[in-house]
C-alpha cells in the first residue's frame, strides 16, 4: 500500500518447519493511483479503462537462537527471498496546444519486476496472537522491464520531444515506478529493460493461529 497505492493488498502466511526455520508465503493485488491533470498542461489522461497489478512473494527464515529471547516467530531473522511484481494500466492521452486538442493516443503501459536476494527482518508476537512483521533490509539482484507504447491517432515523428514528455509524466505520476527506472532512458519504442540492485523492505500485521 504505501510503496504502490492505497488500493493495493498483500496477505501472507507463515509456516514454522521446525522451532527456530519457517517459510511465508504473499500474494496480492496492486493498483497504482490515477493520474492527475492540471489546468494548461500540454499533456492529459483520461479514460483509464485497464488498472491492476499482482504480487507474489516467498521466502525461507533462519529466525537467531542465540540472539531472541523468545520462541519463533518472535524475534530477529535472516533468509533468502524471491518476488515478483507486475503492474499495468491503460489510457487515452490528449495533446493540447493552447486549448485545443491537437492528437490523441492510446496508452498501453506495463511494469515488470523479478528479483532475488537476502532479507534482514524483526517479528514481534504480541500476547501470544497479533504480530508486527518488519522487513528492515532486503538486498537483491532485480530485473526490471517497463514497456509504455503510444499509439497516436494522427502521426507523430518518432523524435518528437512530445514522445518523451509523455514518458516523463508517467514516471512524474507514479514516484514508486520513477524510483526504480532512476536515471534511465525509455527506447525509441518505449520499452526499459535492464538488471541491476533491489531493495526490500515493508511492514506486516498478522494474527497468530
Amino acid at each position: 500500500m504505501a510503496v504502490v497505492g492505497p488500493k493495493s493488498l498483500v496477505l501472507g502466511y507463515e509456516r514454522m518447519v521446525n522451532p527456530w526455520q519457517s517459510f511465508s508465503i504473499n500474494i496480492g493485488y496492486l493498483e497504482l493511483a490515477s493520474y492527475t491533470n492540471e489546468d494548461g498542461e500540454v499533456i492529459e489522461f483520461f479514460d483509464e479503462s485497464k488498472d491492476g497489478g499482482f504480487d507474489i512473494s516467498a521466502d525461507y527464515r533462519f529466525y537467531f537462537k542465540k540472539r531472541n529471547k523468545f520462541a519463533a516467530p518472535d524475534g530477529l531473522y535472516w533468509g533468502p527471498y524471491a518476488a515478483y511484481y507486475g503492474l499495468w494500466k491503460d489510457a487515452s492521452v490528449k495533446i493540447i496546444d493552447n486549448g485545443v486538442v491537437k492528437n490523441t493516443a492510446n496508452m498501453t503501459g506495463d511494469f515488470h519486476m523479478i528479483s532475488g536476494g537476502v532479507q534482514l527482518g524483526y517479528q514481534f508476537v504480541i500476547k501470544d496472537r497479533f504480530t508486527i512483521d518488519l522487513i528492515l533490509m532486503g538486498p537483491s539482484l532485480t530485473y526490471y522491464s517497463l514497456n509504455a507504447t503510444l499509439d497516436f491517432e494522427l502521426d507523430v515523428d518518432p523524435n518528437d520531444p512530445i514522445y518523451k514528455e509523455i514518458y516523463d509524466k508517467i514516471l512524474a505520476e507514479s514516484p514508486a515506478l520513477a524510483n526504480f527506472v532512476k536515471n534511465k532512458e525509455f527506447s525509441a519504442g518505449g520499452r526499459l529493460k535492464f538488471l541491476s540492485y533491489g531493495f526490500r523492505y515493508g511492514i506486516q500485521l498478522g494474527y497468530r493461529f
